[in-house]
């Protein structure tokens, strides 16, 4: 069955990584960036795909941004199966040392990768409520593991990710009853603009495993830290 999925960050990187392979498989997505007449990629797709492909402004910084997007989805669709929170940033540098800390970098990081999802999943919650297994996959980054953190630097960015894998577990404890999904997912060292060419996963074979596990996910999964194909990962 196709399913009606909603991605921010969209426009570039994972994000529009992932809207292409929903979009193979015959899927409904809303794509989501801040920019949307930004994003030339997106417009290529939806010459492709005028159907199934909705571009859609959402700023995961703001609130104000959340409700209007999801305000303006909802008026195209009566629920949402699946929510992919792919927004993030990494501030840089993002080895800088304990003395060069720029602390507004935390902040940024915070904003975005740790309150955007969060902004996000509250936004849309009314339609993931109608849909019959509805999923909240978290882009989460093994960065944010603090059983695994064994070497120095990503000071703002792992701990906005780790911040984000507690919100990702309480979210989903919160909704276990009302059956929605929660999960956080590491897509693995991805050749992107934050990712760096060094990488060690194209956003094609990331995203279609992302893509795969998703589909599959029951409430079975919920509260888990995930890889791309599905095994967990360690706090």
């Amino acid at each position: 069955m196709p399913e009606t999925v909603l991605v921010t960050g969209s426009n570039r990187g994972i994000g529009l990584a992932i809207v292409k392979v929903y979009l193979s498989k015959g899927d409904r997505v809303f794509a989501a960036c801040r920019k949307p007449q930004e994003a030339p990629a997106l417009k290529v797709l939806q010459k492709e795909y005028p159907v199934g492909l909705e571009v859609v402004k959402l700023d995961v910084d703001s609130e104000a941004s959340a409700l209007a997007a999801a305000k303006e989805v909802g008026k195209k669709t009566k629920s949402l199966d699946t929510l992919l929170n792919v927004a993030g940033i990494l501030p840089r540098p993002h080895d800088a040392k304990l003395e060069d800390l720029d602390f507004k970098h935390f902040n940024q990081a915070f904003e975005t990768n740790s309150l955007g999802p969060l902004r996000v999943s509250r936004a849309f919650l009314p339609l993931l409520r109608k849909a019959k297994n509805p999923r909240v996959v978290n882009v989460t980054s093994g960065a944010g593991s603090i059983s695994g953190k064994n070497y120095g630097g990503m000071y703002a960015y792992g701990t906005s990710k780790a911040a984000l894998n507690m919100i990702t577990r309480t979210f989903a404890f919160e909704f276990k009853k009302e059956g929605i999904v929660g999960v956080a997912l590491d897509p693995g060292w991805v050749k992107t603009d934050m990712g760096g060419a060094n990488a060690q996963l194209t956003p094609e074979f990331s995203s279609t495993n992302i893509v795969k596990t998703a589909k599959k996910l029951t409430i079975k999964d919920t509260s888990k830290f995930i890889y791309i194909n599905g095994k967990d990962l360690k706090w």
